[in-house]
């Protein structure tokens, strides 16, 4: 088989992979609520971005366009980890420090919109700016790391409804993954000057295959904790009655 059916048929699976995911990630939305609304609306634009990237690439349209669409593909890998960390942090969102709770997030989502405007500007051929964006996306990276270090030793943790401890381990197993996929991006970015370079099996295994991983991390920890929303009515309704029968 030539090298050109090997990349197609991984375009093609890369295709069919993010189809299918697309199903229980809008069952997810769905079932987590407004809470969840920002980290759903993301894997769910991951999973768009990832469909037209290989559905170019696999039609023979230009790879300098999938190029860039793959490119932006990896904000919201980002921004569902910091959606899906703000939905795990609701019940105990009044008790953490302003960093955590509104400052963090806004820096994290400006700088990875920075990113995405220099991977979109790179179109007119300017390549130092998707390398540029690429290092942004990085950055914006750390920044996520550190806001979901700092919601995972928080000593209040404890309270979080059960579903919310869950997602915020599926978010602690992918952000490592994210972090790969965002250095091969770099890498590949520096040294072929586009986002579908690289041998087969170092594409496979540094960009394929972390974006499977952080999907199915995303998807599993989202129908595990499909009744989240229910968890978090339910405790407030105990800590109500607690507290109106601390008074009678």
């Amino acid at each position: 088989m030539s090298s050109k059916s090997q990349i197609d048929g991984l375009e093609l699976a890369e295709l069919v992979f993010f189809a299918i995911a697309t199903l229980p990630a809008t069952y997810c939305l769905i079932k987590h609520g407004r809470h969840g609304i920002l980290g759903w609306l993301n894997v769910l634009i991951l999973c768009g971005l990832r469909i037209a990237s290989s559905a170019m690439a696999t039609t023979g349209n230009p790879s300098k366009a999938a190029s860039i669409i793959s490119g932006i593909g990896l904000s919201p890998l980002l921004l569902a980890a910091l959606g899906l960390l703000h939905e795990a942090n609701t019940s105990i969102r009044d008790h953490l420090p302003a960093l955590v709770r509104s400052y963090g997030y806004i820096l994290a989502h400006w700088v990875i919109l920075a990113g995405v405007g220099l991977a979109a500007a790179s179109a007119n051929g300017k390549l130092i700016l998707l390398r540029v964006g690429l290092i942004v996306f990085g950055t914006g990276w750390m920044i996520v790391v550190i806001l979901a270090y700092l919601s995972f030793r928080t000593p209040v943790s404890f309270q979080r409804a059960d579903g919310e401890k869950k997602l915020l381990i599926a978010i602690m197993v992918a952000l490592p993954l994210i972090g790969v996929r965002i250095l091969y991006g770099i890498a590949i970015a520096f040294v072929d000057g586009n986002m579908l370079g690289g041998s087969l099996p170092v594409r496979v295994i540094f960009g394929t295959l972390p974006e499977f991983l952080v999907m199915i991390a995303y998807v599993a920890g989202g129908l595990v904790t499909r009744n989240v929303a229910e968890q978090r009515l339910e405790g407030s309704k105990q800590a109500m009655d607690y507290t109106a029968s601390a008074y009678t």
